[in-house]
């Protein structure tokens, strides 16, 4: 009897333990924007802005890579994560202010900015759901070279180029 209560306690401060752990490991994320932008004197929408882009690019290199190596299904996966992401982009770019790269069209042009967004997250959905499942190198390849014209179309019309350090 003793040792059935043992193992159940010692079961329970597992599970109390792993959820500590994963809460401690989980709970900064919440707030990351608003230390990200503390430290880096951004406003709470610049840095909501630049999270986004940054969390597509990293999605948009998985795509790339996956499907150079030929993995089509870990390739269609990543472009799917990138069809979600991208299919926020107008909606943390609402509010104009702050020091950023974008472009003032972003805000006088707000039509063509959220087609802009759109052609992005439907290549990237036409590529999880077709291209990346067609089995065909040159299908996977011309939907890997769609999602990059249309995310690289945004930027050329919506984005300042990076100032050089000197």
């Amino acid at each position: 009897m003793l040792m059935r209560n043992s193992a159940f306690w010692k079961r329970g401060a597992l599970l109390v333990l792993a959820g500590v752990f994963a809460a401690g490991c989980t709970g900064p994320g919440i707030f990351e924007t608003k230390n990200v932008a503390a430290r880096k004197g951004l406003n709470k929408d610049v840095a909501a802005r630049k999270g986004l882009m940054k969390s597509i690019g990293k999605t948009w290199k998985a795509v790339k890579k996956a499907a150079k190596a030929g993995d089509n299904k870990a390739a269609g996966k990543a472009a799917g994560e990138l069809y979600k992401l991208s299919g926020k982009i107008s909606k943390v770019f609402k509010n104009k202010g702050g020091k950023s790269r974008s472009k003032p069209n972003v805000w006088t042009d707000k039509g063509k900015f959220k087609q802009r967004a759109e052609f992005l997250a439907v290549s990237a959905a036409v590529f999880s759901q077709v291209h990346s499942k067609s089995g065909s190198k040159a299908m996977v390849s011309k939907g890997v070279k769609n999602i990059g014209k249309n995310c690289g179309g945004g930027h050329k019309t919506f984005r300042a180029k990076k100032k050089k350090k000197m």
